[in-house]
């Protein structure tokens, strides 16, 4: 009886449920566009494929709208295709890669739609497009987005009617201070021991943050680094050179994970 279960009983039956629940609400979703193919819920007496979805799965109209347009976008795309009418995959993780999806990639991202979150993929997904866009080129030495001091737009400003080419006086600081922050984790590695736990030292974390800042080291992202992630398998390595390390939001180091178990699966082939 319900009553009698514990806690953690009443808990994990839940859980086991739930999924369970989600799974064959996917799959149910799956079978729509050849539902609507057939014309089966007129057939069978519902006056539209979305009276239909929410007799019997409870699903808005907007649910079901996605999941036929998916469908209409997976054609060609047999990998996806699967995932998506197996249950496994929920039409939202896939929804969030299809304007990146082509036949070429599509085996790869059914790959990693498997074991990204929905919120990662999103992103994923996004760096994706980015890399495709072309950025208009434009003078934004003072853009508002820098965030530059009064007094340092004057000192700029006064240097440039001096006629001191500014872009190049800004381009070797920026030279300078990554030859710096270079040489300074060639001496921390160096001062590494040979035999590492898993606990990064103090003295790498500080190199990274005066590399990094607190964001994510990830061009573009401008969220906080959560996880310092080995570029080098630490299994493999064991070292915590921050010449191979890097700070990362949540999001880019799943995804860098998932990139490094795909590399993984291709060697072992």
């Amino acid at each position: 009886m319900i009553h009698e279960l514990s806690d953690r009983e009443l808990l994990e039956r839940c859980v086991r449920f739930g999924k369970e629940a989600l799974v064959w609400r996917n799959k149910f979703r799956a079978l729509l566009p050849e539902v609507e193919k057939r014309k089966l819920y007129l057939k069978k007496g519902y006056p539209s494929i979305y009276v239909f979805g929410k007799i019997l799965a409870g699903l808005s109209e907007e649910q079901v709208s996605e999941s036929l347009n998916i469908a209409l976008r997976l054609e060609g795309k047999p990998a996806l295709r699967d995932l998506l009418e197996s249950g496994e995959v929920s039409v939202n993780k896939i929804a969030k890669i299809m304007s990146i999806a082509t036949v070429e990639n599509e085996r790869e991202l059914a790959a990693k739609v498997q074991i990204m979150s929905t919120r990662t993929l999103e992103v994923f997904s996004r760096d994706v497009r980015n890399l495709h866009v072309k950025k208009p080129e434009s003078n934004l030495l003072f853009a508002q987005e820098l965030h530059l001091d009064e007094d340092v737009q004057s000192r700029l400003l006064e240097l440039e009617r001096k006629g001191i080419y500014i872009n190049q006086l800004l381009r070797e600081a920026l030279d300078r201070r990554e030859k710096e922050i270079t040489q300074a984790k060639e001496r921390v590695a160096e001062s590494l021991p040979e035999q590492s736990s898993r606990y990064i030292p103090v003295r790498v974390r500080n190199i990274l943050k005066k590399e990094y800042g607190q964001k994510c080291a990830k061009n573009g992202c401008s969220k906080m680094s959560k996880n310092i992630h080995h570029m080098r398998r630490w299994a493999l390595d064991e070292s915590h050179d921050p010449s191979f390390l890097a700070p990362l939001c949540l999001e880019h180091h799943q995804i860098a994970h998932a990139i490094d178990v795909r590399v993984q699966e291709m060697r072992r082939r």
